[in-house]
C-alpha cells in the first residue's frame, strides 16, 4: 500500500517548505497529520488548536528507537500557496468551496480529517472538490489566525 494513501493531509501544490522541528517525547504522530506546538515541541494538532505549525512527513510510533526523545522530525510548513488533499468527516460538496472548517478529534498517532460540521476554530479553508470524501484545503496558519467572522 502506498504510504501517501494513508495520510490525512497530502501536499499537492505550492512550494512545500520543509524544516525539522523537535517533537514532543513519547507522543505518537501519524504521517500526514496536522501538527501544533505544545510547550515548544511538535505534537498532533487537536480540535482546539488555532495555529497549525506544519504537516508531519513521517510516522512516529511507540516502537521507534527515539520515541521517548525530543528528536527532530521533518515537517511541511504550510504557506499561503500550499494546497493539501484532505479526507473529510461528513459529505463534501462543491458548494462548500470557500468555507472554513475544524479538524476531527483523534487519538495521538491517528491522522485527523477535516470536520465539515466543525466551524469553531476554522483551521482550514476548502479550496477545491475532489469527491464526497476528499477535498483540497489550505491551512489558515503559517501563524495566521482564521478570520472567525466568516
Amino acid at each position: 500500500m502506498n504510504l501517501y494513501k494513508r495520510m490525512a493531509f497530502i501536499h499537492v501544490s505550492g512550494p512545500a517548505t520543509t524544516e525539522a522541528f523537535a517533537k514532543l517525547a513519547s507522543t505518537a504522530i501519524a504521517a500526514g497529520s496536522a501538527l501544533a506546538l505544545t510547550s515548544g515541541y511538535l505534537a498532533q494538532a487537536t480540535v482546539a488548536s488555532l495555529r497549525i505549525a506544519g504537516v508531519a512527513i513521517q510516522k512516529i510510533a511507540s516502537t521507534d528507537g527515539d520515541f521517548a526523545s525530543a528528536t527532530s522530525i521533518p515537517v511541511i510548513i504550510p504557506g499561503e500557496e500550499d494546497v493539501f488533499e484532505a479526507t473529510v468527516s461528513g459529505t463534501a460538496t462543491v458548494s462548500l468551496i470557500g468555507d472554513q472548517f475544524d479538524l476531527t478529534a483523534t487519538n495521538q498517532g491517528t491522522a485527523q480529517a477535516v470536520n465539515l460540521s466543525g466551524t469553531t476554530n476554522k483551521v482550514v479553508t476548502m479550496v477545491g472538490f475532489i469527491s464526497s470524501s476528499l477535498i483540497l484545503v489550505k491551512f489558515n496558519s503559517n501563524y495566521v489566525y482564521a478570520n472567525k467572522a466568516n
